[in-house]
């Protein structure tokens, strides 16, 4: 997949409008300090976010599937594990 699809770029268009107001307000009302880092993830998950939209309207991206896969696993196992330890300490 060489290019985002256009559900990507309506997406990637409208995050980045609404992330540079945020950043403008918050570095002129409160200065640069942490939160020119947590922009700079919160780019990097919007990038990923942009490709992941691109692998479900566009496809062929089964490695990302994969991924996907299992972390979205990890919150099922978790709330299972969760409720094992609470259904045995109910007694």
């Amino acid at each position: 997949m060489s290019s985002y699809s256009t559900q990507a770029w309506v997406y990637l268009l409208i995050t980045m409008i609404l992330t540079i107001v945020c950043i403008s307000l918050n570095i002129y009302i409160q200065g640069i300090g942490l939160y020119l880092v947590l922009y700079i993830l919160f780019l990097i998950m919007i990038f990923i976010t942009a490709y992941n939209i691109t692998c479900l309207t566009k496809g062929e991206c089964h490695t990302w599937g994969w991924i996907i896969s299992l972390l979205s696993l990890i919150p099922i196992i978790l709330v299972t594990i969760m409720l094992i330890i609470l259904a045995m300490t109910k007694q």
